[in-house]
């Protein structure tokens, strides 16, 4: 496989071009908008393209035709990566990816209508502010700004982020309480991404920066809004939903992460099975244990949750301590005495 200079990307440009239509991460990394990596089997009439943008690998071609390069395809995919892939490859990825324990995940694609009646602007409760992510934001310096500073990460660079990207973000009391903004964009489409910090949720507040956000987008040229989501993320679903967007189409990624984003997404049982399921994938990958500890976390089951995280921490899993403390999947934990000690062993290891 061949790692593609920016100029060369056009090589890859027609087989991507099914995948490009539902991910417009895709289509942004071949314009230069955001970051990311591209190789092809060969640079003349290529029978393969994947493409690489953090930790989303997106996979397309011919598979019959390009058995000669499956061995490195597998080491070119990370274990940990989410992976995308073509239908004719979902049956091949045993070939091609190191990681047997992953797998589907159901997601969401949801849209602007063709037919919009404009978005209706939503209240704010008393002592919240609507502001748009510009420099002048910046300038301002609210406190969590680096719920803004991090959505630059991933861009070609901050001017390339603060000239394209659309957001807004709520402000109380000086911080950042939640935002709205484009996580890429390419030509009239934009891809759409909303967060709050958990003490503000229910409030309307993601609803009030998703439709200022998508109204500016229209606004500027881009009425193409993609919004991409977890099929079990109930509470996205429905803030799309209460601002006029409609349901796309259903794809799959495939993962070794829990698919979900938010405590009570997944039932109590769902939560057990990936549990034990996580469990059996950690004895060949260390690193599923961080995502077991999460499941028995959710399934209420505290002694098998601190069994697993220890051992992720014993097994000299090379992650950083502040992963376990943001996890979402394990808030309920944070506090407990038992879980502060295994990673505070963790703050040791890593410093030492």
């Amino acid at each position: 496989m061949f790692l593609l200079e920016q100029a060369a990307y056009p090589a890859a440009q027609s087989l991507l071009k099914d995948l490009s239509s539902t991910h417009v991460a895709i289509a942004a990394v071949l314009d230069g908008i955001i970051e990311g990596e591209v190789w092809v089997d060969r640079a003349v009439q290529p029978r393969v393209a994947l493409l690489a943008n953090g930790d989303a690998y997106y996979l397309a071609g011919l598979p019959d035709e390009a058995a000669d390069r499956f061995a490195e395809l597998k080491e070119l995919i990370p274990d940990w990566a989410y992976f995308f892939v073509e239908d004719r490859w979902s049956d091949r990825l045993g070939d091609i990816w190191s990681n047997g324990f992953a797998r589907p995940h159901p997601r969401v694609r949801m849209g602007l209508p063709a037919v919009s009646h404009g978005l209706t602007a939503t209240a704010l409760p008393d002592g919240f502010r609507l502001v748009q992510i510009d420099q002048s934001l910046l300038d301002l310096g609210p406190g969590n700004i680096k719920t803004v500073t991090d959505l630059m990460e991933g861009w070609a660079s901050p001017e390339v982020f603060l000239e394209n990207a659309i957001g807004f973000c709520v402000l109380h009391d000086g911080s950042i309480v939640s935002h709205c903004a484009t996580d890429s964009v390419s030509g009239t489409r934009c891809e759409v991404g909303v967060g709050t910090e958990p003490a503000y949720r229910r409030l309307g507040l993601g609803k009030a920066a998703a439709a200022a956000t998508i109204a500016e987008c229209v606004k500027r040229g881009r009425p193409d809004i993609e919004w991409h989501t977890h099929a079990s993320n109930k509470g996205s679903i429905a803030i799309a939903n209460s601002i006029g967007l409609i349901e796309r189409d259903r794809h799959v990624a495939y993962s070794g992460n829990l698919p979900a984003e938010n405590v009570g997404d997944l039932d109590l049982d769902t939560c057990r099975e990936w549990g034990l399921h996580l469990e059996r994938a950690s004895d060949h990958i260390n690193w599923y244990r961080f995502h077991a500890t999460g499941a028995w976390t959710l399934a209420g089951d505290r002694t098998r949750a601190l069994a697993n995280l220890r051992q992720l921490v014993d097994g000299g899993w090379e992650g950083e301590a502040e992963w376990l403390e943001g996890y979402w999947a394990v808030q309920s934990l944070v506090d407990d005495p038992e879980f502060k000690a295994i990673v505070a062993k963790q703050h040791a290891i890593s410093e030492a």
